[in-house]
């Protein structure tokens, strides 16, 4: 029985930690992996009043005592900053801890809230983590379109 219930539990944590396909940015080091919840194929699909839970994993490009994160959405021909409510990516490390240290391989955990006033309309998104010397740690884009 118990093997059974950890066979079930097993499968329902790797549904939830899907791949997701990006493109990597012209500039800075791409991310090894990405996981965006619920969103295996482009574009992602993002609701209309709740938070994308995504994660990445990086390799630091520089010795570093911060990171912040850096959102571009664009649409309609139009490209803005997109708000991030924890602006200390520090904070939202889930493995590793700031200081970092070149070559560290560690994971970042994004909550994007997804306003219900958002328009139902195509994004494309480019993500980025950045230190205070400009450095690039992580940067990739994908596709979304906003949903009800």
């Amino acid at each position: 029985m118990f093997m059974k219930v950890l066979i079930i539990a097993s499968l329902c944590v790797s549904a939830t930690l899907q791949y997701t396909p990006f493109a990597a940015c012209k500039a800075g080091a791409r991310p090894s992996e990405l996981r965006v919840e619920g969103c295996s194929k482009s574009p992602c699909l993002f609701v209309r009043g709740q938070d994308v839970k995504a994660e990445w994993d990086f390799e630091v490009v520089a010795d570093t005592e911060n990171l912040k994160p850096v959102v571009l959405a664009k649409a309609l021909g139009i490209e803005v900053n997109y708000p991030i409510p924890e602006q200390n990516a520090c904070n939202s490390l889930s493995n590793g801890k700031c200081p970092l240290k070149e070559g560290e391989s560690v994971t970042y955990t994004l909550r994007m809230p997804i306003l219900s006033q958002y328009p139902r309309i195509p994004i494309h998104l480019t993500f980025s983590l950045v230190d205070n010397k400009d450095n690039i740690h992580a940067c990739f884009e994908i596709d979304a379109k906003v949903v009800d």
